[in-house]
């Protein structure tokens, strides 16, 4: 007899599967947490280059100091990664934008100065931006090179050393590195922990969708995936809130780490 003959035989939907499927969405509500939460925590915010303290700057507004030292775009914005050498004060009483005294626009060769009244991201951290743009989504790029990796691993693992134990460290390699991205003080250790993360949340995607498909019966699968479905789409405005509610990176990643604890201890 087939397994899935005696899943119909003993009830293919019955308590103990409803109640291993409710365990199984838990996961798959966390999951897409760390897939969309780069959107969140390496969010670019206002900035521009940071000026030097100048004598000559006393009497004027932060605006009017912006005026005559940060160059304006084709849209009337203030460049994000420009400056002039020497400060255009012509520019308060006139709008041409012809520089004078032998000044040229350069690059921000003393940093740059963020708006933190939204949010703190690892922009800011790291200073990921201008010439170091790519940067910010090189941390996308290689976490999911982590997803795959962990497909590959995961895949193979499960099939060998069973469904459970592989689930259980797939959680455990999830939160260990989670964990770590958020107390991490290099850009190198973000990358890696990242990266890691993504392989064990892999494993946590593929062994829990597997799962929920071998414990049910044939009829019943269709509605379990659309449910499964429901799970991840629940996963998703469940981020959106808690992202407007932590706006520190730091804080949000342990918000969005550390409910892995709870299912490690609910599958334990």
């Amino acid at each position: 007899m087939r397994f899935e003959e005696l899943l119909v035989e003993v009830d293919g939907f019955g308590k103990f599967q409803i109640l291993i499927f409710f365990l199984l969405c838990l996961p798959r509500i966390i999951i897409p947490w760390h897939f969309l939460l780069h959107n969140f925590i390496s969010a670019v915010p206002p900035h521009h280059c940071a000026l030097p303290n100048l004598i000559s700057f006393a009497n004027l507004t932060q605006d009017k100091i912006l005026l005559v030292s940060i160059p304006r775009g084709d849209d009337g914005t203030f460049s994000s990664c420009e400056m002039f050498s020497e400060p255009q004060f012509h520019l308060l009483v006139n709008s041409s934008q012809e520089l004078v005294n032998g000044s040229s626009i350069q690059s921000c060769h003393q940093g740059w100065v963020y708006n933190h009244s939204q949010f703190i991201s690892t922009t800011f951290q790291w200073d990921l931006v201008c010439e170091k743009r790519s940067l910010n989504q090189t941390i996308a790029t290689f976490f999911f090179i982590g997803v795959t990796i962990g497909a590959v691993i995961f895949g193979y693992l499960s099939d060998r050393f069973g469904r459970r134990k592989m689930l259980l460290l797939s959680f455990v390699v999830m939160v260990i590195f989670g964990a770590l991205s958020a107390f991490a003080e290099s850009y190198f250790m973000f990358v890696v922990t990242r990266t890691l993360c993504g392989v064990g949340l892999t494993g946590m995607s593929i062994i829990s969708l597997t799962l929920g498909v071998e414990w049910t019966d044939v009829k019943h699968r269709t509605f379990c995936g659309t449910i499964s479905g429901i799970s991840w789409t629940l996963g998703y405005m469940i981020l959106a809130l808690v992202a407007y509610l932590i706006r520190d990176w730091r804080w949000l990643l342990m918000a969005v780490t550390y409910p892995g604890l709870l299912i490690i201890i609910i599958w334990w």
